[in-house]
């Protein structure tokens, strides 16, 4: 049967329920998904919560730069901050729209196995140190209290957010680019996935959720394991396009950001090539930070 075109519905047309109802939960890629969702548990809620009740010692260090001052809390954008799930949740949906259940749910093991590895390696640094930022104690609106209530804020370097938006759309360009998509679907996906990804990385900024030392860790973390989607130009080429259109504070303001995200990102680069690991750099940042902060 010959795959749908679509070439003019952007990815926010579909309904993530079809994915969520079908492929995430359904047959044929169950076994990966339950061992992902098993290991976001382990690494992500267990962590925070063995943490806070006392359960876990890891130290904690305070990872806010004077840099996030510049950028306002914008409580409006939650809503962006919250769509990360749903970034690369909707393509599955689309899967299943253009190639029917069975090979949707054959890709969306393939994002699942990495989405599982993203939160293992993010775990290599948690289990060193947990990070956390001052946030605001703000309540009127319930998808703050929500956020509090959900997330002890232990988990800040590397941010999840940034390093599973940048990933989603590296997985899903490459995706575009071996399946039987138009040249249409693919530009426009890719496109509008990118574009998601830069606003949510911005985002967890704007709602005080992250430092901006949290981002170039995540860079550099993705570019790092997963070369064989996202590359270190790409990369690059991200961080020069964050807060080109800056709301609340200047554009001389938003190059210093840049600049010191660049600066951050290039400098695990650099030390990465001389570590016995990918992780090395950003633990031994971690160390330096929690002694001159």
């Amino acid at each position: 049967m010959k795959p749908r075109i679509y070439d003019n519905m952007p990815l926010k047309t579909f309904n993530p329920l079809v994915a969520y109802a079908g492929v995430l939960f359904g047959p044929p890629s169950f076994i990966t998904n339950f061992k992902c969702f098993a290991t976001i548990l382990k690494e992500f809620f267990f962590l925070q919560y063995f943490e806070k009740f006392h359960i876990l010692h890891i130290p904690v260090v305070h990872v806010d730069h004077s840099l996030d001052k510049k950028i306002p809390f914008t409580p409006s954008k939650v809503s962006i901050y919250l769509d990360f799930i749903n970034m690369w949740v909707r393509p599955l949906a689309m899967l299943v729209k253009k190639f029917g259940f069975w090979h949707a749910s054959s890709l969306t093991r393939q994002w699942m196995l990495r989405f599982r590895k993203l939160y293992q390696c993010c775990g290599k640094i948690y289990h060193f140190r947990l990070t956390t930022t001052d946030r605001p104690k703000y309540n009127e609106m319930r998808e703050f209290r929500q956020i509090h209530a959900l997330d002890p804020h232990f988990l800040c370097v590397p941010s999840l957010h940034v390093c599973t938006v940048f990933l989603a759309f590296g997985f899903y360009r490459h995706i575009f680019s071996q399946e039987d998509f138009t040249e249409s679907e693919s530009q426009l996906w890719s496109q509008e996935l990118y574009d998601c990804a830069l606003e949510i990385t911005e985002t967890v900024l704007y709602v005080k959720q992250h430092s901006v030392n949290c981002i170039p860790a995540a860079l550099y973390l993705v570019v790092k394991n997963f070369s064989e989607w996202i590359s270190v130009d790409d990369a690059r080429i991200f961080i020069g396009k964050l807060f080109e259109k800056p709301e609340g504070f200047s554009s001389v303001e938003a190059l210093q950001i840049r600049e010191y995200i660049r600066m951050t990102f290039e400098r695990f680069l650099d030390e990465g090539k001389k570590s016995e690991n990918w992780y090395q750099p950003i633990r031994e940042f971690l160390v330096s930070y929690e002694k001159h902060n």
